[in-house]
C-alpha cells in the first residue's frame, strides 16, 4: 500500500557482523566462480519459467544495485539521518536494456561491482561496534535503516543472485556445487 513503511527483516538478527562483511567482501570473488566458463548464449538465456530474468540481467542488475548500495552506506555513514534515494529494479532493466548488454559491456560490469564492494569495505571495517547502529539513514521503504541493515541488506543481495545464477547454470545443464554463505533470505 503506498505510503506505508514495513520494518526492516529482522532475519539476520542472529549473524555476526563479522561473518555478514565477510560475505559481502567474498561477493565479487563468489560472482566470478558462478560466472565461469559461461557462453554468451548461457548469459543471454531465459530458462526460468515466468520470462524471468537471465544471468546477463542478474549481472547488470547486481552492479547498478552496488551503484545504489554504495551511496546509502556513505549517506548512513557520513550523512547519518539522510533519506536514501530507491530505484525500479523492473524499470531500470527495462529503460536501460539490460538484456542487450555486449560481453565487452558485461565484464565491465563485474567490474564495477567488484570496485564498488573494495570502496564500500573501508567504510565497513572502520566502523565500531556502537556505529553499526547508530548511522542510520531514512529508508522510504523500511523507515529507518541502520549501517548493521545496510550490511544485511547487500551481503543478502549479492548471495540472493549468485544462488540464482547457479539455479540458470544447473538449468542449462551446466550446474554447479556452489553452496551459499548465508542460508537464509532478507525476503
Amino acid at each position: 500500500m503506498p505510503g506505508q513503511v514495513a520494518a526492516f527483516p529482522d532475519t539476520y538478527r542472529s549473524f555476526s557482523t563479522e561473518m555478514l562483511v565477510a560475505t559481502y567482501e567474498e561477493g565479487p570473488d563468489r560472482l566470478r566462480a558462478v560466472l565461469e566458463g559461461l557462453t554468451d548464449e548461457d548469459l543471454h538465456a531465459q530458462p526460468r519459467p515466468g520470462n524471468k530474468w537471465s544471468i546477463l540481467q542478474i549481472v547488470v542488475h547486481l552492479s547498478d544495485a552496488e551503484v545504489m548500495g554504495a551511496l546509502r552506506v556513505r549517506l548512513a555513514y557520513g550523512q547519518s539521518g539522510s533519506t536514501l534515494p530507491v530505484y525500479d529494479q523492473d524499470l531500470w532493466a527495462s529503460a536501460l536494456r539490460y538484456q542487450t548488454t555486449d560481453r565487452e559491456a558485461f565484464e565491465r560490469r563485474v567490474e564495477l561491482f567488484t570496485l564498488l564492494r573494495e570502496t564500500t569495505m573501508p567504510i565497513f571495517k572502520q566502523t565500531r561496534d556502537a556505529e553499526w547502529i547508530q548511522r542510520a539513514a531514512q529508508h522510504p521503504e523500511f523507515g529507518p535503516v541502520t549501517l548493521r541493515n545496510l550490511l544485511e541488506l547487500y551481503a543478502d543481495h549479492g548471495e540472493r543472485h549468485i544462488e540464482q545464477i547457479v539455479t540458470i547454470r544447473g538449468l542449462l545443464g551446466k550446474g554447479l556445487d556452489f553452496p551459499p554463505l548465508i542460508e537464509a533470505r532478507l525476503y
